[in-house]
């Protein structure tokens, strides 16, 4: 049964702020596939998750991928992670503790941003979810450092997912109902209500459910967002958001562990590396985790956005959230082969969150006249404060065979089940910042624009763990300041194409600020810098859409083994990455279009030592493989309303730790669609991984346990606006 926390504390501090333009836009309804005419790349709309000057993504000196709702319906996007693996240059996973945890060129976990309609919380990536698509307007990526924006913890790149919005010029009802392979079904529905003299409400509301393709995993989602778009005066526009998400998940899914190919079944060369071990096919549909696991959330997000038309080219906005949230974990999420017993070794993990923040973000833009030359100037102030309690307990449990294991129940909280330092404990958390930025894009000329900005933060962490093992309580905390800055140019060689450059400098903090230990804490934020060039166009009479750019990111200070003394951890550690990323989207001829983007990497330790002093340099870092495409052709059987499609997705190597001992196979996805409009209605059929590849995408906390994709399936949809 779904129940929603409370709303009532939520919905009372919701009392503030939007940008007029992004309150009104809408993507079309579902019923409208992906063709040459539109601007699917988004070239020409505003890009505020790049720059709050107003500039558009044409104008910008970044990257900016928009996966809009139009994509998302043609497509087939069910969820977060299948939406960030649509980007280019964007692979995601399923970790336990982060849930949708996305590598974006290169990098992950604490140096991708994840905000919540352009809202930031400290160590975004532990609230992360792998929300259902049914309730968003679309999902933004800004590639490359963005903490000139959006602080610490942007080195990589933000992802903003978008709800969908009020729209004051047309009553409409969003609907989608689905059903599919593994007893998985979504269902969705979605008013929207003119209010009259500019004022809209809207409200969304999201299902899901699904037995899973792996033994005894089930899991079940709720999503709820709301928002009213007031114009309560002919300058001022407000927009109050309370949203609230729920996932329960029984006994999870945490992967496949690597076994010697002697006790293998039926070995495949899926999985290479240490030992010989190999990942066993026999084992796809085994469920290791104990008969009650499980991996819950309930969160509630307040948000408000004001307003005021100054006049004369300049505007003022206030932006404000509150969040709660409330995580469970009661699981065994480690397996390890033991060679003596022929056993499945396992761990017990219990992690608990009380999780509160609030911020609030004020900012004034307009244009202005200097020396002769057309100024957007964007100035403002944010303050963020995080409250964060948890409980850890770290154990062990029974082991089991590797097939039909006897999986018993998860241990009570006891000290004899969670022995030693460490693995049962408390953690208080705390942190503050405020932060000060200031953009600039000048037009030097009608082709040639550039944009500088700084930020500068401050960011106070204060942290207490209570050992209840050892009795013992321990309280430190840091102080840190940090100083963001990038700077750019775009030269449009024809009204139509866009050659840019950008050098930014990004701060992120060592691991999770919430849960740093007492070394993470008395260190420095590592420092990013990063390096970007490309070209944005638009060619045969606007049909084909391209954008290419080619990058360089380099992280220093994060944290290596001292050589002289491999036991102790200093700062000093340096990862970079190089790479091209294509994108192209647009209309074959009047029945044919694709939308397509492949993207090359170069990955590595510039300089890393590892336990007992190995030196891991021009190692590749876990999780990230060095070649992703995807491709998705259409054909529309004009005048018929059918539509027939085709989706490849590639996906290189990877290897499951920093020693690159274990690599796992890249693998390539094929799936194929075909839908039929009827009247305000589509009905589609898709087919997901057609030739039931077996392959593994993502790695385990330990390095010898990998997560195995889903075989092949179909599902059948539903969705109308009207």
């Amino acid at each position: 049964m779904f129940r929603f926390p409370s709303l009532a504390g939520a919905a009372a501090s919701c009392l503030l702020l939007p940008h007029p333009a992004a309150a009104q836009t809408r993507d079309a309804g579902p019923d409208i596939l992906v063709t040459g005419e539109r601007d699917d790349a988004g070239l020409d709309r505003p890009a505020p998750v790049a720059s709050r000057t107003g500039l558009t993504a044409r104008e910008t000196p970044a990257t900016i991928d928009s996966v809009t709702r139009t994509q998302i319906e043609a497509k087939g996007l069910r969820s977060a992670v299948e939406i960030y693996d649509s980007v280019p240059g964007v692979v995601a996973g399923l970790l336990p503790g982060e849930p949708a945890s996305a590598t974006i060129r290169g990098f992950s976990t604490g140096a991708v941003s994840y905000l919540f309609d352009g809202m930031r919380v400290a160590d975004s990536a532990i609230l992360n979810r792998n929300y259902d698509s049914f309730n968003f307007e679309r999902v933004e990526v800004l590639k490359g450092p963005a903490s000139i924006l959006y602080g610490d913890g942007a080195l990589a790149g933000a992802i903003n997912l978008v709800p969908r919005k009020p729209d004051p010029n047309a009553a409409h009802i969003d609907a989608l109902a689905s059903y599919g392979s593994f007893d998985t079904v979504r269902l969705g529905a979605g008013l929207n209500l003119p209010l009259g003299g500019g004022a809209a409400v809207r409200s969304d509301l999201g299902l899901s459910r699904s037995d899973g393709y792996v033994a005894d995993t089930r899991t079940r989602t709720i999503q709820s967002t709301n928002s009213l778009l007031l114009a309560p005066a002919p300058r001022l526009t407000i927009l109050l958001a309370i949203d609230a998400f729920q996932d329960r998940n029984r006994t999870p899914y945490q992967g496949v562990p690597l076994v010697p190919a002697a006790a293998a079944r039926d070995p495949s060369g899926r999985v290479t590396g240490a030992n010989r071990y190999v990942l066993d096919r026999a084992m796809r549909d085994e469920n290791y985790n104990v008969l009650d696991g499980r991996m819950d959330s309930d969160s509630v997000w307040g948000r408000g956005r004001v307003a005021y038309d100054l006049g004369e080219g300049w505007l003022l906005t206030d932006e404000a959230h509150v969040y709660h949230g409330k995580r469970e974990w009661e699981n065994s999420e480690d397996f390890t082969f033991d060679p003596a017993s022929g056993l499945l070794d396992r761990t017990t993990t219990k992690i608990w969150h009380d999780h509160d923040s609030w911020s609030n973000r004020g900012f004034l833009t307009g244009a202005v006249r200097l020396a002769g030359l057309r100024n957007r100037i964007n100035l403002g102030a944010e303050y963020n404060r995080t409250r964060f309690t948890t409980l850890r307990r770290f154990g062990e449990t029974s082991p089991v065979t590797l097939i039909d294991p006897i999986r018993g129940l998860f241990p009570i909280d006891t000290a004899a089940n969670y022995p030693g330092t460490g693995n049962r404990a408390n953690f208080t958390s705390r942190v503050s910042s405020w932060a000060l930025f200031a953009e600039d894009a000048v037009d030097l000329s009608d082709r040639w624009l550039v944009l500088g900005g700084l930020r500068y933060d401050r960011i106070a962490l204060r942290r207490q763990v209570d050992d209840l093992n050892a009795a013992t309580t321990t309280r430190f905390g840091r102080n840190y300041s940090a100083l963001s800055g990038r700077f750019g140019s775009v030269y449009s060689v024809t009204p139509a194409t866009q050659l840019y450059a950008q050098y930014s400098h990004a701060v992120t903090p060592v691991g999770s600020l919430l849960l740093a230990n007492v070394v993470r804490a008395s260190v420095d934020l590592t420092r990013g810098d990063s390096l970007e060039g490309g070209v944005k166009t638009k060619l045969l009479g606007d049909r084909l859409t391209l954008t290419a750019a080619g990058y360089w990111i380099r992280q220093s200070g994060i944290l290596t083994r001292d050589p002289a003394r491999p036991s102790v951890q200093v700062q000093g550690g340096v990862q970079s990455s190089r790479g091209i990323e294509l994108a192209a989207t647009g209309a074959l001829s009047r029945r044919w279009s694709f939308d397509a983007n492949g993207a090359l990497l170069r990955a590595r330790y510039d300089r890393l030592t590892g336990a007992g002093g190995v030196d891991l340099a021009g190692n590749r870092p876990p999780n990230v493989p060095q070649r992703l495409a995807n491709l998705t052709l259409y054909w529309t059987a004009d005048p018929l309303p059918l539509t027939i499609s085709g989706a490849i997705r590639h996906v290189g190597d990877l290897y499951t730790s920093p020693a690159d001992r274990v690599r796992v196979a890249g693998y390539t996805l094929l799936d194929a669609a075909v839908s039929y409009r009827l009247g305000h209605a589509t009905l589609a059929v898709r087919g997901r991984n057609l030739a039931n590849r077996f392959y593994a995408f993502w790695s385990g906390y330990g390095e010898q346990q990998v997560y195995v994709g889903a075989p092949r399936g179909v599902d059948v949809t539903l969705s109308s606006r009207f």
